[in-house]
């Protein structure tokens, strides 16, 4: 399915007023069904379906281990994904009947609160980054982005180990490119436990949630966090920085990752 659609559209640039094609941002409804039963229908930018899908259980709790899954399937024309797994969590029937509508474009959903978190074990991986190489990582990141070139209406995410950005995703939504990012990495085979994730959006306490679950110890954002996403940081181990740019950066929690010496991770 394509990512990009052409419109024809008007556009006045002071006096003058031009007709030309412009490129839009693709956004379409899939659904998305866990062992034949409907789970939720996410609005998305129809590109690696089969990891947004498999992001979105690892991020929910839903998925837990790589041996229970079985099968995944996208049908582009019906619009869905279908997982099959072989373990579902307990009380999977009410975790499907308990939504929160998020605060991310679109309005995103999730199934996780606060209290899902507090069994999760703090994040104790010892990895250094430099404010060079984040600094590097930034500018890396900003030039990657074909769609968000194009359409000027994409959320990035990417994916770093200790020397360059390993996987990058983007969408629509800043949660549907996360979620993208850590199915592709889990489909790949790539531990998450001593990577930095990137990201364009601002930083909530769902995006957080999704960082908690999968064990990524640092999170580099170029917007805001918000005073959930920051409590959760603090409280399970995370490394949260926010408004970085090329010159400056905010280090809100948990800065001993933070090496004025190292220049990449380690």
């Amino acid at each position: 399915m394509k990512a990009i659609h052409d419109a024809l559209i008007m556009r006045l640039n002071g006096e003058q007023l031009d007709e030309l094609i412009d490129q839009i941002a693709a956004e379409i409804p899939f659904a998305l069904i866990v062992n034949d039963q409907l789970l939720v229908t996410l609005v998305c930018t129809p590109t690696e379906l089969d990891a947004m899908a498999i992001g979105f259980l690892l991020s929910e709790g839903i998925l837990t281990e790589r041996e229970s899954l079985l099968d995944i399937a996208v049908d582009e024309k019906g619009a869905t994904v279908s997982v099959t797994l072989k373990k579902l969590p307990n009380g999977f029937d009410q975790i499907a009947q308990r939504k929160t509508i998020t605060s991310g474009c679109g309005q995103g959903v999730t199934f996780s609160d606060g209290a899902n978190l507090e069994s999760l074990p703090v994040n104790q991986v010892q990895i250094k980054a430099s404010p060079d190489y984040i600094r590097a990582l930034l500018k890396k990141f900003r030039s990657v982005s074909d769609l968000f070139q194009k359409t000027g209406g994409i959320h990035s995410a990417a994916l770093a180990d200790g020397n360059e950005i390993i996987l990058f995703a983007e969408d629509i939504g800043r949660h549907n490119a996360v979620d993208k990012l850590i199915g592709r990495a889990f489909l790949d085979n790539i531990p998450l436990d001593d990577k930095i994730l990137l990201s364009s959006g601002r930083i909530s306490g769902e995006i957080m949630t999704k960082v908690i679950r999968n064990k990524i110890p640092i999170l580099v954002s170029r917007t805001a966090p918000t005073c959930m996403s920051l409590t959760y940081a603090e409280d399970h181990g995370i490394t949260l920085i926010g408004f970085a740019r090329v010159n400056r950066m905010n280090i809100y929690t948990h800065p001993q990752r933070i090496s004025f010496e190292v220049k990449g991770t380690g």
